[in-house]
This record gives structure tokens, sequence and C-alpha cells, in this order.
């Protein structure tokens, strides 16, 4: 019986959806820098006069780094709502909602409320941070169907890890969120799927973290098959 539950416990969804949660938390800088560095590459595609012509969208650029600085210390309060001489986040949102920094503001907003457990405000931000960096795009992507499985979706959750595993083909998120989609897939005993799933990170990943034990899960599921 311990050994059977020591299986189950392998199975769970909570380690791999920490890991996506781990990548925000100790990639904070780096993801803040690589963010930066889209917005320039913006910025300089469109040129001067696109910028004259848009003042709103270099004004938003100007005005989310301190609620960025609020988000990397862990001062989600301030990165939220602002310190009464910066904007925060939702205010970043309410007024540019329309421009790259205000959509990712909405980003910032989606990831603060899911780890504060607010998961209907946190899928609604997810849905609308249309992001044009490929790491944030498919994280906004994939983070929607952690929020939908601890809402009790596990079939939109699922369809929105398969969207985010295929969206950008990545050495690392793709393995991610195939793993996640093949727990949810057994959890549903869909064996059919979750083999797929698994024997997907097996044979087109393995050098990913989870490509051993994508290999376990994946004969599991075949057995279940029968």
């Amino acid at each position: 019986m311990a050994k059977h539950i020591e299986e189950e416990k392998d199975l769970d969804i909570g380690a791999i959806y920490t890991r996506s949660e781990l990548f925000m938390e100790k990639n904070k800088m780096p993801v803040t820098i690589a963010v930066v560095a889209v917005l320039a590459i913006v910025a300089g595609l469109l040129g001067y006069r696109k910028f004259v012509s848009e003042p709103a969208a270099k004004q938003a650029a100007e005005t989310i780094w301190k609620a960025q600085y609020y988000f990397e210390i862990d001062s989600l309060d301030l990165a939220l709502s602002g310190d009464g001489n910066y904007l925060g986040f939702t205010q970043v949102a309410d007024e540019y909602g329309s421009t790259p920094t205000g959509k990712l503001a909405k980003f910032y907003i989606a990831v603060i409320n899911q780890q504060q457990g607010n998961n209907e405000i946190a899928l609604q931000y997810y849905k609308e941070a249309d992001l044009g960096d490929d790491v944030l795009r498919v994280m906004a992507v994939g983070n929607q169907g952690d929020v939908l499985v601890d809402l009790g979706r596990p079939q939109e959750a699922v369809g929105q890890f398969m969207k985010a595993a295929d969206l950008v083909k990545s050495d690392y998120t793709t393995p991610m969120f195939l793993m996640k989609a093949g727990i949810v897939y057994q959890q549903q005993n869909d064996w059919a799927n979750a083999a797929k799933c698994f024997g997907r990170i097996a044979t087109d990943y393995p050098a990913s973290p989870d490509a051993n034990t994508a290999k376990k899960y994946a004969a599991r599921a075949k057995e279940k098959l029968g």
C-alpha cells in the first residue's frame, strides 16, 4: 500500500505547477531585463516618429519600472497599486492597456493574483496579456492552465497546456507543459492522450529534465491501455 501511495504522489501536478511558478520567482530580474529589451527593440522598430505620434506608449514604458522593482522585491501590494508617487501595474494597465507596456502590466497583475490565490482575476488578466516576447507569451497561455486546474476545470486546463506546449517550440517550456497536460489527462483516465504527451517528451526532448519521468509515465499509460 505504501508503495502504491508513493507512486500516486509522483503523479501530482503540484511539483510541475511549482516549477512554472518558480520560473517567475527565480527569473524575476532576467524576465524584467528581457522585457525591457523587447520594449527597446519595439521602440527602435517603430522609430522616433512613431513615438511622437503615440506618446502614450512612451509614457507607459517610462512609468512601469517602479512597479517592476516592487515585483522583484516581493512587495506585491505596492507593485499592484503603486506607492503614491509611482503607478502600480493596475493603474498602468488601466491607463495604457492598449500599449505593449499596458499588456505587460496585465501579465504581472495575473502573476501576482495567481500567487495570491485570486484565480478568476488571474485568469482574466492572463487572457488580456497579449505579449510579444515568446517566453512570456507561452507562460501567459500555460499559466491559464494552472489557474484552471485550481478552479477544478481540468478539460479547459489541458487545452491551455497543449496550446502552450505547441505555441513556441522550446526545450524548456514545451516539455514542461506537455508534462502538465499528460498528468491532467492521466488524472482523467485518458490514458491514450497521456501516453502521447509523455511519449513526445521522451522522444522529442530527451535532454529535458522531464525525459526520464516521461518515459516511466508513458510506459504506465500504455499498460493502462492494455
